[in-house]
């Protein structure tokens, strides 16, 4: 095989190029996160990338996949630029197949370009490799079967490529809050995510980023500053960020807490862990339990404790229609306060509630752009309803309304915590 240069081929820019590096040392790998950086670009010419590589090691033949949810954007990503964006010299596109086969020089590779409607059509198919476009726009089932056909004789590095703007899904559970199902957390080392913003990309005109300026508030947050926790409107934390999420562990020399907002069913009983340092406040784990009595959960408390060689909580924050918790809270020698009797000049309680949104979100990230309250991404409870579910009912509001009643009880604790332990600047 006669030698070629790959950046004689194509025209990365440094953040494609960092993708790149990722790419060729991970299994899965994200590109994007938001509109323009050219993650389609990179996505057909990593795919020709890897081919080079393989054909230099002696393989031919290999078959990688260009994918994209349905036909139409197939079509309009990649089939239509494929068709006149590889040079003639390097191959052929075969229009019956929806493939391009590299020539025998180059070692014959195959690029196949496949839609995702029915992802059970490749279960019985081999993949070297997979780059797959606006891959949240796919269902995780989708990517399970897929991740199913990534083999291929003799070939172990193969890989796993996805491009995508941000979405409130399993994506961004998996590459960005780094939260994994059990099944895959042997290989969470594998999986990298590459951030990319519109500014990456210097061939973009004026008029594109005019079109992103004009943008509702959270797609303008998604699109434009790559911002994967700005894609649901409404939110009452609005500017919680990847940065609020840590993989931070308590100290376990340090005083622990307790935020409890309390249920039963239908709503469950929220109790968060929390330690306070100098410079921020840490949410370290959580108990999201249905039908459970006052008594199981102090037990439980103090099991997680026992088992994580953590302290005794010093105080628990608790709601304050909970005296029963209160109770038992106190007979297990952990003091528990209703944070409703905290002395504050706001009166009332619908009004103390708003105060604390507004202390809280000032803490998840206030004017300057620092994050005091950091999450551990084992507190999915918590992380859920911040992201997509504690919201402002539909319509406008300001900072002053009360949001929507329903997923919010870890919420309201974090807020009845802040409430009655953090001062107010």
């Amino acid at each position: 095989m006669t030698d070629i240069r790959f950046s004689d081929l194509c025209h990365f820019e440094p953040k494609q190029w960092q993708a790149t590096e990722a790419a060729d040392t991970h299994r899965y790998t994200l590109f994007g996160g938001s509109r323009g950086p050219g993650k389609s670009y990179f996505l057909r010419w990593y795919a020709v990338r890897r081919l080079l590589m393989w054909a230099a090691q002696g393989h031919s033949g290999v078959r990688v996949m260009i994918g994209s949810e349905d036909y139409p954007a197939l079509w309009e990503r990649h089939i239509s630029k494929a068709q006149t964006e590889y040079p003639a010299w390097l191959g052929a596109y075969h229009v019956s197949r929806n493939e391009f086969r590299l020539d025998q020089k180059w070692g014959g590779g195959v690029i196949a370009f496949r839609n995702l409607d029915d992802a059970s059509k490749y279960m019985s198919s081999e993949f070297a490799g997979m780059c797959i476009d606006e891959l949240a726009k796919n269902s995780q089932r989708t990517f399970d079967l897929l991740r199913g056909s990534l083999r291929w004789p003799g070939i172990e590095d193969v890989f796993f490529v996805g491009a995508s703007n941000p979405a409130a899904n399993w994506v961004r559970d998996y590459w960005i809050s780094r939260q994994l199902p059990p099944e895959l957390e042997s290989a969470k080392g594998q999986f990298a995510f590459v951030p990319a913003l519109p500014d990456d990309n210097p061939h973009l005109d004026k008029s594109y980023w005019a079109m992103l300026d004009t943008l509702p508030t959270a797609l303008r947050e998604a699109w434009k500053l790559g911002n994967w926790f700005a894609a649901v409107e409404g939110l009452v934390y609005e500017t919680f960020s990847a940065d609020n999420i840590t993989d931070e562990e308590p100290n376990p020399e340090i005083p622990i807490e307790l935020a409890i907002d309390d249920g039963y069913s239908p709503d469950p009983r929220a109790t968060l862990f929390i330690q306070r340092y100098p410079d921020h406040i840490l949410v370290f784990d959580e108990l999201y339990q249905y039908k459970v009595m006052e008594e199981r959960t102090v037990i439980d408390i103090k099991e997680r404790c026992d088992a994580n060689g953590w302290p005794v909580p010093e105080l628990a924050v608790v709601s304050h229609e909970a005296p029963a918790l209160r109770e038992r809270l106190r007979r297990a020698d952990i003091p528990a306060r209703n944070w409703l009797a905290a002395k504050n000049m706001v009166q009332g309680e619908r009004s103390k509630r708003v105060a604390a949104i507004k202390h809280t979100r000032s803490l998840l990230c206030d004017g300057q752009g620092y994050r005091t309250i950091r999450i551990h991404r084992r507190c999915r409870a918590l992380l859920d309803e911040i992201t997509s579910g504690y919201k402002y009912p539909e319509g406008k509001h300001t900072v002053d309304d009360f949001p929507a009643d329903g997923n919010d009880h870890s919420c309201n604790a974090l807020e009845s915590y802040v409430f009655m332990r953090v001062r107010t600047p």
